[in-house]
């Protein structure tokens, strides 16, 4: 049990994630748009009975909805606007109560990963890099995927560990997990990958029965779906069909590894949804393995992408000026902090009695799900939301650590020097666009 001051002080770090998302969304007034306009569409297409539809004058096979990421959060934002109407002020409401909720979840799997450490610092620290997010903070106040995902993500992790944890080993704990991570992939469908550390332990633990529990929860997520897919489109489609598009707008000749128009994903589309999918997977298969030597340069150059501080959140449409700049410098400042400390965290789990540095070794493989779902296809600044909370959690102990002088300051300052490196080429190979970006600001 937590002493009351301990009480307050976590108190005071949720109840700020949510009054800093809540004040971002009301002073902005963020109208939807790109994206957020496509998944605003969607949603009060189902909720006027228009189907899964971005157009609702244009066949399943001609609409471009079944292309976006979804449909967690489509039917997600269906729910509130059924329920409440379609007022975006009411999901910037349920958008900040999630943040809020992410950030007293990480504090929560903090405590079952360091279960012997039992350190009330290092979850308050956790918690607060996910309280204090800029970038987080940002995408609060937009109709964007990020924020329901990084919850669910959160969930589906707190809870396996809850089950890793437990002495009986509750087969309710391995149904609920699933289901929240069934429904973190249909928000965000790379969170897929996290099945494999997930499987792995059961494997490892020969624990079949929950396994098969695990799987048949997750089948029973996607059944409904699938079907209603396969049923519109005669195609066997879990999720969506951004898949062949993205994999083809990364790897090709000349590609950067971001998301950037490519002319033959046009093409292919104007074959249809299912034929068009299927040409720009088959297009980009091709390229992969005529051009190894390529692929592999190109996924070192997304890889550096994600891990560099030099992709700051900031350039939004509803940002200028200072409110661009301080956005900016303060979302280069937590990519900074939040990897710098992150890493720092990992190296520092040797310290850690048998049983935690068991578990923080899983933790590292639920973390490293998040970088490789992405690294091989497209890499933008927001792909890498869904690792924060992970990284948090690491971040959390690093200063720990740090200020209980666990590991020498040395090695602190040789990961920054890594990282710094790496920024600085990411910085050097796209000097012409940081330039650009430079002279938007004066």
């Amino acid at each position: 049990m937590m002493d009351k001051n301990k009480i307050i002080i976590i108190t005071a770090v949720v109840l700020a994630a949510f009054i800093l998302s809540l004040a971002y969304s009301f002073y902005f007034k963020i109208n939807p748009a790109v994206d957020a306009a496509a998944y605003d569409k969607i949603a009060w297409n189902l909720v006027q009975g228009n189907g899964y539809k971005e157009s609702a004058d244009l066949p399943f096979d001609k609409d471009i909805a079944i292309l976006r990421v979804g449909p967690g959060y489509e039917f997600f934002l269906a729910l509130i606007y059924y329920v409440f109407g379609h007022y975006l002020w009411v999901v910037w409401i349920i958008h900040a109560l999630l943040s809020a909720a992410a950030a007293y979840l990480v504090f929560l799997l903090s405590k079952e990963i360091f279960k012997e450490s039992r350190n009330f610092f290092i979850g308050v620290a956790a918690a607060s890099f996910m309280a204090f997010s800029p970038d987080l903070i940002t995408m609060s106040g937009m109709i964007m995927t990020e924020i329901l995902g990084v919850f669910l993500i959160i969930l589906s992790v707190y809870l396996f560990f809850k089950y890793i944890n437990s002495e009986a080993k509750s087969v309710y704990l391995v149904i609920l997990a699933a289901l929240a991570f069934g429904a973190a992939v249909l928000v965000r469908t790379p969170i897929a990958l996290l099945f494999l550390p997930f499987a792995g332990y059961f494997i490892f633990h020969k624990n079949w029965r929950h396994f098969l529990f695990f799987s048949f929860a997750l089948i029973l997520i996607f059944l409904p779906w699938t079907l209603r897919n396969y049923q519109t489109y005669h195609s066997f489609i879990p999720t969506n069909l951004a898949f062949g598009y993205d994999l083809l707008a990364g790897n090709h000749s000349g590609a950067t590894g971001e998301l950037e128009p490519y002319y033959l994903n046009e093409q292919f589309m104007e074959q249809g949804r299912i034929e068009g999918n299927k040409l720009a997977l088959k297009e980009a298969l091709f390229f992969i393995f005529a051009n190894p030597l390529e692929f592999l340069k190109i996924t070192f150059y997304r890889i550096s992408i994600y891990f560099s501080f030099a992709r700051p959140t900031g350039f939004w449409f509803h940002l200028e000026g200072a409110s661009r700049a301080l956005t900016l410098a303060l979302s280069a400042l937590y990519s900074v902090l939040l990897f710098v400390f992150g890493f720092f965290g990992i190296y520092g789990i040797k310290e850690l009695p048998p049983t935690d540095k068991k578990r923080a070794k899983f933790f590292i493989w639920t973390l490293l799900a998040m970088p490789l779902a992405v690294v091989w296809i497209i890499v933008e600044t927001r792909y890498r939301f869904l690792v924060y909370p992970f990284f948090a959690v690491f971040a959390g102990y690093g200063l720990w650590t740090l200020f209980n002088k666990k590991i020498a300051l040395k090695i602190l300052l040789g990961i920054f020097g890594i990282l710094f490196l790496n920024t600085a080429f990411d910085a050097w190979r796209n000097s012409e666009r940081i330039i650009e970006r430079i002279a938007e600001l004066l």
